[in-house]
């Protein structure tokens, strides 16, 4: 690689690019109706939402047995004036339970219906019930609204352990402070490109991916290609490590790592390629979307990254790529080198 700095500058240009769309990423629920219109759900769902009762909720009201149903006259009223709200229904069970059913216009996976739910949970709930009054809500938007939510909480949770985890891993395996940092760096940014690809493609291929990535793919996808990246990593820079740790030399390494690692990684990114792609035949959004978002980063990874930016990068740190502070290196377990 006699241009690095090129190299460098065209594969980080391609790859801010790829991601940039990711701005406008539109997270929801789709229930991709083609897929399930010729069954009885999908069937009876269209029926509903022709008639704008799209989806319900029910807010359970727990009472003393033996006593009076909850006054709900309050909430049933507040309920009424929502536009959102095509009819409400309190019942009780005539023991411990008052029931307050409320039907929807709004289509379930539409985002007006969650916001709808969070506001009768957050806002009605509380300023129309008698105080003290036990109040659950529950139903089919209350757990898409539930279930959105708590995945997208996960994702601030699961992104930073696996960051976290993948650099101790390799500042031990590798024991350099810049060959970490920029694996996490490298394998972040081509889950970011592949899920701006994504993006883009809910835009202009909407039949075929839908108009919104479903709210399980960022937390499905990131884990999986961040898994394979890292181990394409470990695989590439073992090889590297294992020249230099031997002859000394940063650029004679970088080119034994590329000349001994460039086919099998090839091929095994193909094999994952093919694998994932399989879900584009699939008839679900969701499925698609997965298995473009994760074929897309492989390719991006194993071709535009480790046989490319990696490479020129490593060019470029030449022997600060495996600078280690001396109190962390007695700090760190020795994992090892084969050559050693």
């Amino acid at each position: 690689m006699r241009h690095p700095v090129a190299y460098t500058l065209v594969c980080a240009g391609v790859l801010v690019a790829a991601a940039a769309p990711v701005a406008g990423l539109r997270l929801g629920f789709d229930l991709d109706r083609p897929s399930i219109g010729e069954t009885d759900f999908g069937r009876g769902l269209a029926h509903m939402e022709a008639d704008r009762v799209s989806s319900a909720l029910a807010v359970v009201l727990p009472h003393p047995a033996g006593t009076p149903p909850v006054d709900t006259a309050a909430l049933v009223t507040a309920l009424q004036r929502d536009p959102g709200v095509a009819l409400v229904l309190p019942s009780d069970n005539g023991r411990d339970t008052t029931v307050v059913l409320v039907l929807i216009r709004t289509h379930i996976d539409e985002q007006a219906t969650t916001e709808l739910a969070r506001q009768i949970t957050r806002q009605l709930i509380p300023a129309s019930l008698p105080p003290g009054q036990r109040a659950h809500v529950t139903g089919p938007s209350v757990i898409f609204s539930d279930l959105m939510e708590e995945t997208t909480v996960q994702l601030g949770t699961v992104i930073p352990l696996v960051l976290g985890c993948s650099l101790l891993f390799l500042l031990v395996t590798f024991r350099s402070v810049l060959l970490p940092v920029k694996a996490v760096l490298m394998n972040a940014l081509a889950v970011t490109a592949a899920f701006g690809l994504l993006t883009l493609a809910t835009r202009h291929l909407p039949d075929l991916v839908g108009d919104e990535v479903n709210t399980l793919i960022p937390l499905l996808a990131f884990t999986l290609v961040f898994g394979l990246s890292i181990d394409y990593e470990i695989f590439l820079i073992h090889r590297i490590a294992e020249h230099h740790h031997a002859h000394g030399d940063n650029e004679a390494a970088v080119v034994h790592g590329l000349r001994h690692t460039a086919r099998p990684i090839t091929v095994a990114a193909a094999v994952m390629v093919v694998t994932f792609a399989a879900l584009l035949t699939a008839e679900r959004h969701h499925l698609v979307q997965l298995g473009l978002t994760v074929a897309v980063a492989i390719v991006i990874d194993a071709t535009v990254i480790r046989l490319a930016l990696v490479p020129a990068l490593m060019r470029l740190l030449g022997a600060r790529n495996w600078w280690l502070p001396a109190p962390l290196a007695r700090l760190l377990p020795v994992a090892g080198h084969s050559s050693r």
